[in-house]
């Protein structure tokens, strides 16, 4: 089956990036052959590797640096052309370019979109994903589902935790799909657990003020540890306000030798080493959504087999499920650092559970799966 992946996102790092090369990468290996459906002059962060086909309607367009009338302005502008990248893709469809679609990441206004474009009579099925569904959103969501009902080859994919959808039980459009975990796909190694000394802790990803940063440092400063252990604080930054604060902390934190900044985006081979590099993630980020849409740093925590030291928050069916690390408590620095101790200092002790429970979480969330449920409905 020949699979058309329209993507129209741009970011300078991202879970997009890498949630592309998954599908991409695991449609190859299960016998499919992938194409890229995108906007004309998109920016490819890497090279995938396979065809690609542009789509009319205009450049893609990015939030980054925006200010909030601007990003309103650009938000219609894109909305206009996601509307003309979908009828684009409906053309080359009826051309015979490709046998299913699969947008990969949507928020609810995409289904207003579908509405608007031919793609809602798509000749072939078109399976839009959606990262998570918030609760304030959800009924936004759900309304949406229930009014594509009467478009047999437009379906829409919860992907993430949460399956208990009662009130779209009479919609064969809507799946609930299981989030797939990131692996290292350009080193030549199979992940595996095997802890270096010093203990390496890794804070990785794109960075935002909500992520906590500030009040993890405080409490790794004040820790003590009992045996060697090393930080590295890797920030990806979009807006400026982003930027100048990850440059205060770094400023603040110069003198800790055992702390290591790295204030740039992390791409391909580059950040699958930077990660395969540490022993321990650290997630102690306060969202309330990540209850609710899946965190791309923890799926690949596990794919990389790295335990974690996470906040309550984060996606709390998986460690009630596998035991990969320990939710941590964020109402003080000094509770916190004492989490922190606790857990570094007692890590060698659990090291064979903390394996166990990673091997498990693998083969649950296995890139494979994701691809066979998402193969079934194309072809259902």
């Amino acid at each position: 089956m020949r699979v058309a992946i329209l993507e129209t996102i741009v970011m300078p790092a991202g879970h997009e990036v890498e949630f592309d090369r998954i599908l991409v990468e695991e449609l190859k290996k299960q016998g499919h052959e992938p194409v890229l459906f995108v906007p004309e002059k998109f920016p490819f962060k890497i090279d995938y590797h396979c065809d690609i086909e542009y789509l009319e309607g205009g450049e893609a367009i990015s939030y980054a640096g925006a200010g909030r009338l601007k990003r309103l302005w650009l938000s219609l502008q894109r909305e206009k052309r996601r509307i003309a990248w979908y009828d684009s893709a409906f053309r080359k469809a009826s051309e015979g370019k490709c046998d299913a679609i699969i947008v990969p990441t949507n928020s609810w206004r995409a289904m207003r979109s579908i509405h608007h474009s031919r793609i809602k009579n798509s000749p072939v099925p078109v399976l839009y994903l959606f990262h998570g569904i918030m609760p304030k959103e959800r009924q936004q969501f759900c309304d949406g589902v229930q009014g594509l009902k009467p478009y047999p080859h437009i379906h829409l994919g919860a992907l993430g935790l949460q399956t208990d959808f009662p009130e779209l039980a009479d919609c064969p459009c809507f799946h609930a799909i299981m989030g797939p975990v990131y692996i290292p796909f350009d080193l030549p190694v199979t992940p595996e657990f095997h802890p270096h000394t010093p203990l390496r802790l890794g804070f990785f990803g794109q960075y935002r003020r909500e992520k906590n940063l500030d009040f993890f440092l405080q409490a790794f400063k004040k820790a003590r540890f009992e045996q060697p252990v090393e930080l590295v604080v890797q920030g990806a930054t979009v807006t400026q306000e982003d930027s100048d604060d990850f440059e205060r902390l770094r400023r603040e934190y110069a003198d800790q030798k055992n702390i290591r900044f790295l204030h740039k985006n992390l791409l391909g081979i580059e950040w699958q080493k930077a990660i395969m590099d540490i022993d321990v993630m650290l997630l102690p980020y306060g969202a309330e959504r990540y209850r609710y849409q899946p965190s791309a740093m923890l799926f690949t925590a596990m794919g990389y087999y790295k335990p974690v030291l996470q906040s309550p928050e984060m996606n709390p069916e998986i460690l009630r499920e596998f035991p990969i690390g320990e939710a941590v408590r964020l109402d003080s620095v000094d509770v916190f650092s004492q989490q922190l101790e606790t857990f570094v200092n007692t890590f060698p002790k659990k090291e064979d559970v903390y394996r166990q429970g990673l091997i498990g979480a693998n083969k649950k969330y296995g890139q494979d799966r994701l691809i066979q449920h998402v193969v079934e409905i194309l072809a259902s």
